[in-house]
């Protein structure tokens, strides 16, 4: 039951700050970056481009600037492709967090095998995470963004734990089994090895998600600067108002 209850909350703590970060911008509507080119998406159908000479386009028709709109026009689409893929980035961290807490149980238990399928579960919900971002080769910020984060992807997430959670008690019931059988260890010495175990990945999950946690209220800052500049590019260019992607 003790290795239980740190395991799993060893793995919700380390990703908790992936599925359920709040930030209080809304993403009004669908944002795609494909190499160097940022879309605002309608209805399933790209509205607004900027190429990547920062030219705009509105409904495939050009939008003629002045030099002072093209280089607001190239500061902004800058931070949106510097800033809004680190989104991506910080779900893999908290995979990572959680694929190096797992790594730190069997490693105790010198059984890699016995968490074979738990190991195998945290690379699949990695990588739902990172295709809840990448479609067909492009980055895509959905609109209402947060607002899902909070709801729909907190679900799945819990749901996604539930499975680890399971399979993790199966692998560490196959380990302890393997060492008993082999006169390995005795209740003694299994005591010692789970409050050794325990401070260590308690450390770990201080240490990682400290550092997720702080690249998450990073990016946070960043985005809404870019809704902050995204008002002034719109004084400066009216025509982009109806194809907002942020709004604090």
């Amino acid at each position: 039951m003790l290795m239980k209850k740190v395991l799993v909350a060893g793995l919700l703590l380390s990703s908790a700050s992936v599925y359920a970060q709040s930030c209080p911008v809304d993403v009004q509507n669908e944002i795609h970056i494909d190499g160097e080119q940022v879309s605002v998406y309608q209805e399933g159908q790209p509205k607004m481009l900027i190429d990547e000479n920062n030219q705009v386009y509105i409904n495939g028709k050009k939008v003629d600037l002045d030099a002072m709109q093209q280089r607001a026009v190239a500061a902004y689409s800058h931070g949106v492709k510097e800033y809004l893929p680190k989104m991506a980035d910080i779900a893999n961290d908290g995979v990572g967090i959680a694929g190096d807490i797992l790594n730190e149980v069997s490693s105790s238990f010198d059984s890699k095998a016995s968490f074979a399928k738990v190991e195998a579960l945290i690379d699949e919900y990695g990588q739902k995470a990172h295709d809840k971002f990448y479609q067909n080769g492009e980055f895509v910020m959905p609109a209402d963004m947060f607002q899902t984060v909070d709801t729909d992807w907190k679900q799945e997430f819990d749901q996604a734990m539930k499975h680890v959670s399971v399979e993790s008690m199966s692998g560490l019931f196959a380990a302890l089994s393997q060492e008993m059988k082999d006169g390995e260890i005795n209740f003694t010495e299994l005591q010692k090895k789970f409050s050794e175990m325990k401070a260590r990945i308690e450390e770990k999950v201080r240490a990682r998600s400290g550092e997720v946690s702080e690249k998450a209220n990073e990016l946070c800052d960043s985005i809404q600067g870019l809704a902050q500049e995204e008002k002034e590019l719109h004084r400066t260019i009216p025509e982009l108002k109806n194809y907002q992607m942020f709004e604090i």
